[in-house]
């Protein structure tokens, strides 16, 4: 499944438009007497960007639901079905989305859905719930903290709760005064006011927030400003490209200011344009993290299973979530003994949530499922507990690379309870008594 096979003919969807024009936005496709099932295998859709500038999104999510798919594979598949992970390509556009979507699921056999990452979300969802498939949602979307769609699960983080550990390390570490140096993609922008709020009432100060357009040959006026700005830290979410040349730029002009990043800078492509020995000196990356770190071990086994060259490249940004999607959905079908939506949606936090007995693989959680056993999956991106609103909280951690190697490497987690100190404080006074109590001055 190389990502060189991710470009999709318009000739081949020539009737998917059709059918969308005829009936609408909540289109039903018949999917056989089983839902999600197809002869001897089952089928979760990988719906994402595989072209366009965020190509990147779409390569992560596959990368990590191949590494999933293989995993519950080698134990026997779900249902003892074998399980398949094909892909559609959306171009992070809500029209080519639900195009992308109407053509994975008009052939029948899935039985659920890895993404998409952008909005493309608002213009799949109504299908999606029309036909009842499961929706593991890949994306930050702040729009989503409180939704009710009952088939839509989240465990990648909220944008919200990303910037507010992205602030709370800032706070950690001293930084005091901030820019704010984001690309204009609406999948970064959504970060943003999280960043500001919280830093703000922990008491720093943002001075500027810049906004650049991803792919340019140079953006020397903007590092100028922001250099002659003058701030103890950057927070920064920018596609690799962008990333290469401010960092070159930044470099150039001597600058040796901080900078905190997202889950999207801790992707191999991006270490890269950023330059290894330059993000370890400056760069800290923050996202999601298993505290026991034993699901990461099995999503690290499978990873070096990959191609060579995958496995020198490293793991792309987005993997270990969309790995931890294809795990709790095919444990949750397991539990449930069905793929059918409308039952499966009821029976996820059964495999996900306390209490239960935790467990890291899905070989493992679907031998105590056998046994009648009630299961807490904690996944290689963090703890998978769903709320009322099908969201995910769990510990944040920072990461550097490897000055060699680029890897990153996981400092001292975040945990969640102090991350919902801090989103639940309402004065500096008060987030820094709780931060204390906490354990950070």
């Amino acid at each position: 499944m190389g990502i060189s096979k991710r470009k999709r003919s318009m000739r081949s969807v020539t009737g998917v438009l059709a059918l969308v024009t005829a009936l609408g936005g909540g289109v039903i496709i018949s999917a056989g007497n089983v839902a999600g099932a197809s002869g001897a295998t089952i089928s979760y859709g990988v719906l994402s960007c595989f072209t366009g500038p965020l190509a990147s999104l779409g390569q992560g999510i596959d990368q990590g639901a191949v590494i999933g798919a293989a995993a519950v594979n080698a134990a026997g598949g779900v249902l003892g079905k074998r399980l398949l992970v094909p892909t559609g390509d959306t171009g992070c556009d809500p029209v080519e989305g639900k195009t992308a979507l109407l053509k994975l699921i008009s052939g029948g056999g899935i039985a659920g859905i890895i993404g998409p990452t952008t909005q493309e979300i608002n213009a799949v969802e109504p299908v999606l719930m029309a036909n009842k498939i499961i929706d593991e949602f890949q994306g930050g979307d702040v729009g989503r903290d409180n939704q009710t769609d009952p088939y839509l699960f989240r465990d990648s983080p909220s944008d919200s709760q990303l910037g507010t550990a992205m602030a709370t390390y800032a706070y950690e570490k001293g930084y005091k005064k901030a820019d704010l140096l984001f690309y204009s993609d609406a999948a970064a922008q959504t970060i943003i006011k999280p960043v500001q709020t919280i830093y703000k009432k922990l008491g720093g100060v943002v001075i500027h927030t810049y906004i650049v357009q991803g792919g340019l040959s140079s953006y020397t006026n903007t590092v100028s400003q922001v250099i002659g700005d003058k701030p103890q830290v950057i927070f920064s979410q920018t596609d690799a490209p962008t990333a290469g040349v401010l960092s070159n730029e930044f470099k150039q002009l001597g600058s040796k200011i901080p900078w905190i990043g997202t889950d999207v800078t801790t992707s191999a492509d991006y270490i890269k344009a950023f330059g290894t020995a330059n993000a370890h000196a400056v760069l800290t990356s923050v996202m999601g993290t298993s505290l026991a770190g034993k699901a990461t071990t099995y999503f690290m086994a499978g990873f070096n299973k990959l191609p060579a060259a995958t496995v020198k490249a490293g793991v792309l940004s987005g993997a270990n979530y969309a790995y931890d999607a294809v795990i709790t959905l095919a444990l949750a079908d397991s539990y449930a003994h069905t793929t059918k939506g409308s039952v499966v949606a009821k029976d996820m936090r059964m495999v996900t949530n306390p209490p239960g007995t935790a467990c890291y693989s899905y070989g493992t959680c679907l031998a105590l499922l056998k046994k009648g056993k009630k299961i807490n999956y904690e996944g290689a991106s963090g703890s998978i507990d769903f709320n009322k609103h099908n969201n995910t909280f769990g510990p944040y951690a920072p990461f550097v690379a490897n000055a060699s190697t680029g890897l990153e490497v996981q400092g001292t987690p975040l945990s969640a309870k102090l991350l919902s100190d801090v989103t639940n404080c309402t004065s500096t006074s008060a987030c820094k008594a709780l931060l204390k109590a906490d354990g950070i001055k």
